[in-house]
C-alpha cells in the first residue's frame, strides 16, 4: 500500500507540473528559444521524478542507517529503459568476456596509480579464486548496416576478432552516474555512432555502483580493452567513447592505459562527468534547463560519494582522493593523449567542468575539438 500511495502521489505531482509547464510555454513563452513544447515537458517531468527533497535526505549524522542493498533496489526500479536498434541502422548481438581468459599483469598495469591501485590489485586478486574465475563481463556487439562486408563470407561479423588488418573498433561505455544504465540502454545510440562511423562496436555491462564501488568500473573497462587486444586488435585501432558517467570512464581508462605507455585511436566523449569534487556555476545556473539534478556533494546519496566509497562521511581527505586524475579525470596531465571529440550542451549543468576539460586537453593537443550545442 505505501508503495502505491507513493505512485498516486508522484503521479499527481507530475501532472501538476506538467500543467505548470505548458502554462508557462504559452504566457512566458518556451524556457529555452528552440524548444519545442513537448520537449520542455519531457525535461520538467523527468526532472520531477528523479528529483528529492533535501527534507528526505540522510545525512552524515545518519550514514550508518543506509541500508545500500535497498539503494541498489530503487536504482534498479528507475534504471534506463532498454533502446530499440532499428535494422536499417544495424544490428547486435549479446557476448560474454571470460574475465579469467584475459591476460593481464596486474602489478605491471595498476602500480603507481594512487587512490586506484590498492583497489585495482584487490579486484584482480579476487578474480583469481574459485569464484572470482567464472566471472564474466555482458556485453553487446553492434554491426552497423553501413559496415563493408568481408569478401570472406565465412567471417562471423559477430565474432570480437577483426575481419581485416587493421580494422578499427569502438569499446563504448555508457552513461547513468555509474549507478544507471547497460548496454541495452544505450543500443540505439551506439548503433548510430557505429552506422554513421562504419564500425562495429563493443558496449559492456560494466558492474554498478553502490554495490560495486571505484575503481570496479575501471577495472572491467581496463579488462574489455584487453580482451579486444588479445582477440587481434591492436590497441591504436580501439577508439574508446562514451557519454556522461561513460565519458568519465573513458578518459580514466585512457589515462591509466597511458601509464603502461599504451595509447588507443582516440577519444569519443559525448558530455563527460569529469569532476566528482565540486560543483562549478553551471550547477546552478543551467539547473531549469538540464532534466539531471541529484543531492549536493554533502548527501551521502550524491552519486560521486555512492560511486567513489559509499557509506564513507565526506571529509577533506576524501575530497583530495576524489581529485585523481582516475577519479575525476579533469585534472589528468593530457600529454601524449589521443585526439579527442567532446560534444556537450550549452545548458547543460556541467558544462562548466566540459569546458574546462577541453582546455586542458587543447593545451597538449592540437586535435581536440569541442562541439557545443
Amino acid at each position: 500500500m505505501p508503495e502505491l500511495l507513493a505512485k498516486v502521489g508522484l503521479a499527481i505531482s507530475l501532472a501538476a507540473v506538467m500543467a505548470k509547464s505548458t502554462l508557462s510555454y504559452y504566457v512566458k513563452g518556451p524556457r529555452c528559444a528552440k524548444w519545442p513544447l513537448w520537449f520542455q515537458l519531457q525535461r520538467d517531468a523527468i526532472h520531477r521524478a528523479i528529483y528529492t527533497k533535501p527534507k528526505g535526505q540522510p545525512t552524515d549524522e545518519t550514514i550508518d542507517q543506509i541500508d545500500f542493498e535497498k539503494v541498489a533496489a530503487e536504482n534498479r526500479k528507475w534504471d534506463l529503459p532498454t533502446s530499440q536498434l532499428p535494422s536499417d541502422i544495424g544490428t547486435y548481438e549479446r557476448i560474454s568476456i571470460k574475465v579469467s581468459q584475459v591476460q593481464i599483469n596486474p602489478v605491471e598495469a595498476f602500480s603507481g596509480t594512487g587512490a586506484a591501485e590498492s583497489g585495482l590489485l584487490a579486484l584482480s586478486e579476487a578474480d583469481r579464486t574459485a569464484s572470482g574465475m567464472n566471472r564474466e563481463i555482458s556485453a553487446e556487439l553492434t554491426v552497423p548496416a553501413s559496415l563493408k562486408r568481408p569478401s570472406d563470407t565465412t567471417l562471423d561479423v559477430f565474432a570480437c576478432h577483426p575481419l581485416a588488418d587493421g580494422e578499427k573498433i569502438v569499446l563504448y561505455l555508457h552513461g547513468g552516474a555509474y549507478k544507471f544504465g547497460s548496454a541495452a540502454s544505450h543500443r540505439a545510440l551506439v548503433g548510430r555512432i557505429a552506422n554513421h562511423a562504419s564500425v562495429r562496436c563493443v558496449t559492456i555491462d560494466y558492474r554498478l555502483a553502490p554495490l560495486h564501488p571505484y575503481p570496479a568500473q575501471l577495472h572491467d573497462a581496463h579488462t574489455a580493452f584487453w580482451h579486444l587486444v588479445q582477440m587481434g586488435f591492436r590497441a591504436e585501432d580501439i577508439v574508446v567513447a562514451g557519454d556522461s558517467a561513460g565519458g568519465n570512464l573513458a578518459l580514466s581508462l585512457t589515462v591509466l592505459l597511458r601509464h603502461t605507455g599504451h595509447c588507443t585511436r582516440g577519444l569519443l566523449l559525448l558530455s563527460p562527468w569529469v569532476d566528482l569534487t565540486t560543483e562549478r556555476p553551471s550547477i546552478q545556473r543551467n539547473a531549469k534547463y538540464d532534466f539531471l539534478c541529484a543531492p549536493p556533494l554533502e548527501s551521502p546519496l550524491n552519486p560521486a560519494r555512492t560511486f567513489y566509497a559509499p557509506g564513507r562521511p565526506l571529509s577533506p581527505e576524501m575530497i583530495t582522493e576524489m581529485a585523481h586524475p582516475l577519479v575525476s579525470p579533469v585534472y589528468a596531465d593530457f600529454a601524449k593523449f589521443p585526439p579527442t571529440l567532446i560534444q556537450a550542451g550549452e545548458k547543460e549543468i556541467i558544462i562548466d567542468e566540459i569546458s574546462q576539460l577541453y582546455e586542458n586537453i587543447a593545451a597538449h593537443n592540437p586535435n581536440a575539438k569541442h562541439g557545443r550545442y
